[in-house]
Formats: structure tokens, C-alpha cells, sequence
């Protein structure tokens, strides 16, 4: 269906509204949409400009997340908020059923479990998730974190990352959907010897490196020998730490 440009205006300015009253600024609302919905970075930032709209599916995404109708979202119909039921429905309802109604808080996003998975499996990941179920990792864990469908947790090894990131935390990566910030942590894949890493990425002087924390280890030059195959989005402290 072509867009006219009128309506895309119109939906990038109830976009932006919305953003606003659910306490996100515009910068960086890109990024924001694009974790939400596992769009490209780009494609969330022509939705921002009105330069296209959201299929159906990442429509109810956003409306959902934001917490606002998809019908207003998308046409600017009706009321932006979802309207509460009445108090006469809700005692119609509970008369019907017996069952006691009462209005709750719904969260933004409800937390869901990620496998933890291995490092040598994290290099195939892009290639291997969609066969990977519930049962074949020996532990879950949860975590508000966008991580888009196919996230997964890792174990950091070794003192690279050191002082912030010990051995034996947990790690959540979002293995799609992720754009690039100078300054953020990524996992990434050596492709000549499989080795996957978790660094800091930095970009300098239009040079793109792999950095670790600790400055006893060496930085690495992105070339076509890296491939960067997922962002870090939540990190837990190790469980030998609570002990």
C-alpha cells in the first residue's frame, strides 16, 4: 500500500508523542524502537522522520510497549489511551462471573527467559537458534532487557573486561536487530579462527576497534576478519559472588 506523506507525518508525530509521555527522548529513540521491535536501527529512523511506517506486526509492538491504542497509533483514531472499564461493566463482570475485577498497572515490558548458552554455540547462534527449545540449555534466566526472539545469556571468562565484568557474570545478547554505539559492549567472531569475544566497541578517527577494559590485554583493528554478531543488554553478577 503506498503511504501518503500526510499520514506518515501523522503517525511520526503521535510516535513522537507518545515516546515523550512514556519518558523517552527523541534522541536516541531510534534505537529504542528498534530493540523493541527487532527493526534495523535505519528502518526505526525513517519511521521517527516519516519517511515509512511500521508493518502490522511491529505496529502492535510499539503500541504495546508504549502502552497506547494501535488504532490511534497508527490512524490517530479514538482515544490514545486504552479507556478503563466502567464501573457499572465491572460490576455487570463480576456479577456474571463471580470473580473479582479490579483495574492493575500493566508494565511496558514483562521480563522473559534467555538460555544460557556456551561460547563455542554463541558463534553459530545466527544459524542454530530457531532449533534451540526450552530444555536444551541447563539454565534460564530472566531479564526486562529487550534481547529481541532469539536472545541468549553468556558466562564471562577470563579477565579481559576486568574491572566491570568478572568472571562468571552473566551476559544478555541481542543477536539481531542491534545497531552500533562507540562506547557499548558487543560479542563478536573471529572468522578466521572461530574464537568469539566480548568487547567494547570504539570507533576513532573513522577506525573501528574491539577494546577491552582491562588495559593489560591488546585492542583489537575491526577488519573484515570480524564479524559483530550481537550487542550486550543486560548483565547479571555471578552466582559464586551471592554465596
Amino acid at each position: 500500500m503506498v503511504q501518503n506523506e500526510d499520514v506518515r507525518k501523522s503517525f511520526a508525530r503521535r510516535l513522537k508523542e507518545a515516546l515523550a509521555q512514556a519518558g523517552f527522548a527523541e534522541w536516541g529513540a531510534g534505537a529504542r524502537l528498534a530493540g523493541t521491535t527487532g527493526a534495523t536501527a535505519k528502518a526505526a529512523s525513517k519511521w521517527l522522520n516519516a519517511e515509512s511506517m511500521p508493518g502490522r506486526a511491529n505496529m502492535l509492538a510499539i503500541s504495546d510497549w508504549l502502552g497506547v491504542r494501535v488504532e490511534w497509533l497508527q490512524y490517530g483514531e479514538g482515544e490514545m489511551r486504552p479507556s478503563p472499564l466502567q464501573s457499572d461493566d465491572i460490576s455487570d463482570l463480576a456479577a456474571s462471573s463471580h470473580a473479582n475485577v479490579g483495574e492493575t498497572q500493566q508494565p511496558h515490558r514483562v521480563a522473559k527467559e534467555y538460555p544460557l548458552i556456551s561460547w563455542v554455540a554463541a558463534g553459530s547462534w545466527q544459524e542454530s537458534c530457531d532449533n534451540f527449545q526450552p530444555g536444551a540449555a541447563d539454565e534460564w534466566l530472566a531479564s526486562d532487557a529487550s534481547a529481541g526472539p532469539h536472545g541468549y545469556w553468556l558466562a564471562v571468562k577470563g579477565a579481559s573486561m576486568l574491572p566491570q565484568f568478572t568472571e562468571g557474570m552473566r551476559i544478555l545478547v541481542r543477536p539481531e536487530g542491534f545497531d552500533l554505539v562507540s562506547g557499548k559492549f558487543y560479542i563478536a567472531k573471529l572468522l578466521d579462527t572461530g574464537e568469539t569475544t566480548f568487547k567494547q566497541y570504539v570507533r576513532d578517527a573513522g577506525l573501528e576497534f574491539l577494546q577491552p577494559l582491562n588495559n593489560q590485554f591488546p585492542t583489537l583493528q575491526i577488519t573484515d576478519n570480524v564479524r559483530i554478531i550481537g550487542r550486550v543488554v543486560d548483565a547479571k553478577i555471578a552466582p559464586s559472588l551471592l554465596l
